[in-house]
């Protein structure tokens, strides 16, 4: 039930967000994840389907496949109530960390140092051409 309501209030946000601001936009990704990009300091990636991964803001960059998400992500200053869960970012919410999604087994990687993160992409065979680029 908590699921349902949450994935409510994320579509209700995206459709007044929409209304009030034609700057904002949503980009379909794939396997039901997309792309949500509200302002400069508040793009993340979302899931519409029960029990997938997310990547909360503030997504910087990012790239996808048919079998990844990868991105790079400077996290805002505090917690936001609508995300379920909570990360330990180790270096503290000024640095920069890197998140990848494996879509075949809805697994999330992260938050990486950029040594994980590259270590993580020989790991799981990410393709060398799934470049981070600029949203």
């Amino acid at each position: 039930m908590k699921n349902i309501i949450k994935y409510y209030f994320i579509t209700l946000l995206l459709v007044l967000s929409y209304g009030c601001n034609g700057s904002d936009s949503v980009e379909q990704l794939t396997e039901g994840y997309f792309l949500r990009i509200e302002s400069k300091n508040i793009n993340d990636i979302l899931s519409n389907g029960k029990g997938k991964q997310e990547i909360q803001a503030n997504v910087i960059r990012y790239n996808y496949n048919n079998n990844f998400i990868i991105a790079e992500q400077k996290p805002n200053k505090t917690d936001d109530p609508l995300y379920e869960k909570t990360y330990d970012y180790k270096k503290g919410r000024n640095y920069i960390y890197y998140w990848i999604i494996i879509i075949k087994n809805d697994s999330l990687l992260g938050p990486l140092s950029k040594f994980e993160f590259e270590q993580e992409k020989i790991k799981n065979k990410i393709p060398k051409d799934l470049i981070l680029k600029k949203i």
